[in-house]
């Protein structure tokens, strides 16, 4: 992005910035609610202070259900003192894309810096043992567009109740604990899963490139199906989950359930397990994991135009990955490294071989690595690397010249808190290889591409109160 545009982009994003806090005072953590809760800081639960990347104490934070600190008195309907059990949170971005033509990355938004996502928290301590963590996100950006005007939408997102407890003794720390929520994964407390991992700033618009991965990394089913699980956590080392997911259409478990759930994979009880090694020593955390799922995904009828449906015949995806995290936490000095590689197995129905796939049998395979530095809880870089490799399936991956899966990209962001609730930050995907190639024969559009014509940076800007 030429630099004539970022400047101005980059002051515009300060200055509403700037309003909000004039207008509301920052003294706010993230999350606000559980920092109201224990009245910590957000560093104390936040690597730098940088959410989503949790420290020890706010990975036994959620291990513990939520539950550290004091609760509200609910008998005498009384609330926290100091403010409400809620939270907001506002993300506003301006995007920039390499290429549009012929509609390749989508017919992009005004390209002004924009109010993109709205959220609501709420949760923590609700008894002694049972916490909860509950989001509802809005999007002015919904995803369908009708001429140059988008749709918005809205709906509950990533939302867990906990209930848990903790025996300390003097040679011993057990914790256990069980929890019910709307994304596989999102019981992760390490950040190696995908779903607490540093692509949670995504685009509002991430464009039409061909990169797969993935089905338990894909979150194709996030807030779709509900999961039940429980898990140990021994003396702060060795860690044991055990969960079922599974889609709901009716009963009172669909609250949990975003309302544009229609059109997602319906699944069948699919088991998830989560195994971790934790060493704590000093100032450094190391964390060696492995954990999968296997899914059950039904696939759509003649009845239903395509759409996953209950009659249809079922896909079996089998994931499993290794993960692992290393972290080093010495103010002035903040580091998080994350590795995870993922191997899928992909078995489909006979009926969509030949019409959706052309194997009976896929593979893939995925490389994920993040690291980041933050200096003094307020200045931070970070830089991603995402690959995956596969089976070639001309149906499945029609872009590429050869049906091939596989693809490369780095996805570096720098960014700056002035305060502990407000981040502005600029990152940039660059991808190297989509479709199995790194030239100009990607067929888009019925024109051709490089993987580099895909590519898309960001200005964003968030606030947390």
């Amino acid at each position: 992005m030429p630099l004539h545009r970022f400047i101005p982009a980059l002051i515009a994003g300060s200055m509403v910035t700037a309003v909000l806090l004039a207008l509301i005072p920052s003294t706010a953590s993230a999350i606000p609610v559980y920092a109201r809760q224990t009245g910590e800081k957000c560093v104390a639960c936040h690597v730098g202070g940088m959410y989503p990347l949790l420290t020890s104490f706010g990975r036994m934070f959620k291990l513990t259900g939520y539950t550290l600190g004091n609760r509200p008195n609910l008998n005498a309907l009384e609330v926290q003192n100091d403010a409400p059990p809620i939270s907001l949170m506002l993300q506003g971005a301006r995007q920039y894309y390499t290429s549009t033509s012929n509609s390749i990355n989508g017919a992009a938004p005004s390209s002004a810096m924009d109010i993109q996502v709205v959220s609501l928290f709420s949760g923590g301590k609700i008894t002694d043992n049972v916490g909860a963590f509950i989001q509802w996100t809005g999007q002015k950006y919904g995803g369908t567009q009708t001429g140059t005007q988008w749709t918005s939408a809205s709906g509950i997102d990533n939302t867990e109740f906990r209930y848990a407890d903790r025996l300390l003794e003097q040679d011993s720390d057990l914790v256990y604990g069980a929890y019910i929520n709307n994304r596989s994964t999102m019981s992760d407390v390490w950040n190696t899963t995908e779903n607490w991992s540093n692509v949670f700033v995504g685009f509002f618009n991430g464009g039409s490139p061909q990169s797969p991965v993935t089905f338990l990394d894909s979150a194709a089913t996030q807030h779709g199906m509900i999961g039940a699980g429980a898990y140990l956590f021994k003396d702060n080392t060795w860690y044991g989950e055990l969960a079922v997911y599974k889609s709901v259409t009716h009963g009172p478990a669909t609250f949990l359930l975003t309302a544009g759930t229609t059109g997602m994979p319906l699944v069948d009880p699919s088991p998830y397990v989560r195994l971790a090694y934790n060493k704590e020593f000093g100032p450094h955390n190391f964390e060696l994991g492995v954990h999968g799922m296997v899914s059950y995904a039904h696939n759509g009828t003649v009845a239903t135009a395509g759409v996953s449906d209950w009659a249809g015949t079922v896909n079996t995806y089998r994931d499993v990955a290794l993960d692992g995290q290393y972290q080093y936490i010495q103010d002035p000095h903040y580091v998080a490294v994350h590795a995870r590689f993922s191997h899928e197995n992909a078995s489909y129905a006979a009926d969509q071989i030949g019409s959706l796939v052309s194997n009976p049998t896929n593979i893939l395979n995925e490389t994920y690595l993040d690291a980041s530095y933050i200096y003094k809880t307020k200045y931070g870089a970070m830089l991603m690397y995402q690959s995956v490799t596969g089976s070639a399936d001309a149906l499945l991956n029609p872009m590429g010249p050869a049906g091939s899966p596989d693809w490369k990209a780095w996805t570096p962001q720098i960014f700056w808190a002035p305060w502990q609730n407000v981040r502005i930050g600029y990152q940039y995907i660059f991808y190297t290889q989509m479709g199995g190639t790194t030239g100009g024969n990607l067929s888009f559009g019925g024109a051709s591409y490089s993987p580099h014509d895909f590519n898309t940076s960001m200005l964003y800007a968030s606030f947390i109160y």
